[in-house]
């Protein structure tokens, strides 16, 4: 394929948002963005810029919860919640400074169950230690739920929706419960009842490695099942509308890395467009989930607080050899012996 001709577009989407603010709609003069037959359209991601206006902790990945088998219907279930925030270290043996993930791990657990739960971090294993209190019932212990599917009439029906599809277990570096899990959950830590519970693998302070653009558009890319809650657990590939992976390289907010900035000469990112008239496309900016980024208070897409800025070249490219045709390599140069003379 050889390209004959392209244009550069700039997209900001403060100005172009639609629906909940995270969804950005451009029209295309009909006329500037057509083709002609045997030729086919091309977009090229070429740069992407968004502010990190959004939490590192948020709803997506705070809840877990104590589960308590031996207590009535109804109440075997107490939500957690770590208050949303971006927090920049996780803490030390406890007590574990203010500002730290740890210590809000710790409020969450007391401000739930009541006091006396502490939560601290070894830097040596990179794991969390909680410490359960003697109040806690001998048979209750952690859960953290994965469950893309929640069932029609939820558990007990104090589990959230949000708390059923959850990445909590990525941050405290535990066992999730994920789907077809039957009637008892997955032991998080593997503790029960008071005592020490220590993180089975590693924490993190971050469940987003990377962020998706994707598009409207029918494009020729493909992807895996993975964590997406509208897709199958499954192996293979399947079509997607993800048109570029942004990867994020640090793994908290840092006032001197604000922007992410992603730039490309090598055409990494792009999508072959099978009509021959480009008229109208939405972009949109989800997590790794398929999820929109989570706002810090409600409105803040809508008011243009999570836009993103991005610009990519349309191009006309045309197949070097016509459609049908078929061009037969010379064979290849064979020495041949000259005689002597």
């Amino acid at each position: 394929m050889r390209t004959t001709y392209f244009r550069n577009v700039y997209l900001d989407s403060e100005i172009n948002s639609i629906g909940n603010g995270q969804v950005s709609r451009i029209q295309f003069p009909s006329s500037a963005f057509s083709i002609r037959s045997g030729q086919m359209m091309k977009l090229v991601l070429t740069s992407f810029e968004m502010r990190r206006n959004w939490y590192s902790i948020n709803a997506t990945n705070n809840k877990f919860y104590l589960y308590n088998p031996a207590a009535a219907v109804g109440s075997q279930y107490t939500e957690i919640t770590i208050t949303p925030g971006s927090y920049r270290s996780f803490g030390t043996a406890s007590p574990s400074p203010v500002g730290s993930l740890a210590l809000a791990i710790e409020q969450a657990l007391n401000a739930a169950l009541g006091a006396g739960h502490t939560c601290g971090w070894d830097e040596v294993s990179r794991k969390f230690q909680i410490n359960m209190p003697v109040a806690t019932p001998a048979t209750a212990y952690l859960v953290s739920f994965q469950v893309k599917q929640s069932p029609d009439n939820p558990e007990e029906g104090n589990i959230s929706e949000g708390g059923y599809f959850n990445d909590s277990s990525e941050i405290l570096g535990c066992r999730p419960t994920r789907d077809n899990w039957g009637t008892t959950p997955v032991n998080a830590f593997g503790s029960t009842g008071a005592g020490l519970y220590t993180s089975p693998y590693v924490g993190a302070l971050n469940t987003i490695e990377t962020i998706f653009l994707r598009t409207s558009l029918q494009t020729n890319n493909y992807q895996s099942y993975g964590f997406e809650r509208n897709l199958p657990n499954q192996n293979g590939l399947t079509p997607t509308t993800i048109f570029a992976r942004i990867p994020l390289s640090r793994a908290y907010y840092n006032d001197e890395f604000e922007i992410i900035q992603f730039e490309d000469t090598n055409d990494l990112f792009s999508i072959l467009l099978q009509q021959t008239q480009l008229s109208d496309m939405l972009f949109t900016i989800t997590d790794h989930a398929g999820r929109p980024l989570q706002e810090v208070s409600q409105g803040q897409a809508e008011d243009g607080n999570l836009s993103f800025k991005l610009s990519f070249r349309w191009e006309v490219v045309e197949q070097e050899t016509p459609q049908g045709e078929y061009r037969i390599k010379p064979p290849p140069f064979q020495n041949q012996k000259i005689p002597n003379q």
